[in-house]
């Protein structure tokens, strides 16, 4: 009966002990989400979809990410980004002006970030490319236990 009550305690203390690791570490979200939303007009815009963007598609992290692209026709506060327009009513919605590009990163359905120019796409690529790392590395430890 002893024996039992050590061994159900202990089995309370790994449970626990991994449910806390967990919480410590989370692993990172299965569904990142940005939109972009840029304007044919803004040569930042221009500059960011023609030099990082076909960069970031080469690079192994993009699997991680879902980019949406979203299409500027008219004034962004009245219906210019159409079927976009909801997402940009989320992020946006209450504010007068906007500053292009402006990346919104969701995690888990949730606005997580908003981040603004080619500093803030750099913000993005590099906490994605942290996570993807972060994930491969404890992939690779799954993989080395589930042989053992």
């Amino acid at each position: 009966m002893k024996n039992l009550f050590v061994l159900f305690l202990l089995s309370i203390v790994a449970i626990g002990g991994a449910t806390g690791f967990r919480t410590a570490f989370p692993p990172p979200p299965a569904d990142y989400e940005v939109v972009y939303f840029g304007s044919p007009s803004c040569g930042v815009c221009q500059y960011w979809k023609s030099s990082a963007l076909p960069d970031w598609k080469k690079d192994s992290a993009a699997s991680h990410l879902k980019l949406t692209m979203t299409r500027l026709n008219g004034n962004p506060f009245t219906g210019g980004y159409g079927a976009h327009d909801a997402k940009f009513k989320e992020v946006f919605g209450k504010r007068r002006s906007i500053a292009y590009p402006s990346f919104v990163l969701y995690s888990r359905g949730e606005i997580e970030r908003i981040y603004v120019g080619i500093n803030g796409w750099e913000k993005i690529e590099k906490r994605v490319r942290t996570e993807a790392k972060r994930m491969d590395k404890r992939d690779g430890k799954d993989q080395v236990r589930s042989a053992a």
